[in-house]
C-alpha cells in the first residue's frame, strides 16, 4: 500500500516537473501529519499550508518541495533555516544535509519540534529559540539558508553566513505577499539565481519587520 506522504510526492512531481527528485524522496519518507495541530491531520498530505498553533502555519508541500529544490547544489553541507516552526522543512532538509541548524522565535513551537524531528527519526537538527532575522552567526558559514518567514528586505547579516559558492533563498516583499528569491555567493556577492511567488508569515526580530 502507497503511504499518503508517498502519493503526495507523486502530485508534487506532476505540477513541478524538473524539480529536485531528492527532495521528492525525502518528503516521501516524512509523515507530515506528526507536524500540525490535531484538528488538522485529515488535511496533512493536500497541497495547502496549516495551523501549527500561536498564529503561525506550516507551508504548503509545493513550497517546501521548491524552496529545497532550489538549494540542491549544496546538498551535503550545512543549512540554516530561520522560521523552523514545527520542523517539518527540517525534517525533510535532514536527509538532504549533514547538518541542519533550526531557529525559532515563537518559544512555544520550539519544544513540540524538537519533540516532531525526533519522532521522524532526524537527528542531525539543531533547533534554538531566540530571534533568528539576524541568522545564527556561531555556526556559520553554512552552504545552505533558507527563511522561512517574509522579510521586507534582504537580511544584511545572510550574506557572512553563507559561504562562498552557497546558497540563500529568503521571501522578500510585503507582509502578506513575497517573492522567494534565491541567492548565490560569488566572490564574496551574493547574486539572484531563480525566484517563485509565495506567501509566509512575517519575519520578526532586528532584521525583519520591528527591527
Amino acid at each position: 500500500m502507497i503511504s499518503k506522504a508517498v502519493e503526495m510526492t507523486v502530485l508534487l512531481n506532476k505540477l513541478f516537473p524538473g524539480q529536485s527528485t531528492r527532495v521528492l524522496a525525502a518528503m516521501a519518507e516524512v509523515k507530515r501529519d506528526v507536524f500540525v495541530d490535531p484538528g488538522w491531520k485529515r488535511m496533512a498530505y493536500t497541497d495547502r499550508s496549516l495551523p501549527i498553533g500561536h498564529g503561525q502555519t506550516i507551508s504548503k508541500p509545493a513550497t517546501v518541495f521548491r524552496m529545497l529544490s532550489a538549494l540542491e547544489p549544496v546538498f551535503g553541507g550545512k543549512l540554516l533555516e530561520t522560521g523552523s516552526g514545527s520542523g517539518y522543512l527540517a525534517s525533510v532538509a535532514s536527509r538532504l544535509f549533514s547538518r541542519v541548524y533550526c531557529v525559532e522565535r515563537v518559544l512555544g513551537l520550539v519544544e513540540s519540534s524538537r519533540t516532531n524531528l525526533r519522532q521522524t527519526g532526524a537527528g542531525n537538527v539543531v533547533v534554538r529559540y531566540g530571534d533568528g532575522s539576524s541568522g545564527w552567526t556561531d555556526n556559520s558559514p553554512f552552504d545552505g539558508i533558507l527563511y522561512s518567514a517574509g522579510a521586507p528586505a534582504l537580511p544584511a547579516s545572510l550574506v557572512d553566513q553563507l559561504r562562498e559558492g552557497g546558497l540563500a533563498g529568503v521571501p522578500v516583499g510585503t507582509k502578506s505577499s513575497q517573492e522567494f528569491v534565491v541567492w548565490k555567493k560569488s566572490n564574496g556577492v551574493l547574486e539572484k539565481v531563480s525566484s517563485f511567488t509565495c506567501s509566509f508569515v512575517p519575519l520578526i526580530g532586528k532584521e525583519g519587520w520591528n527591527g
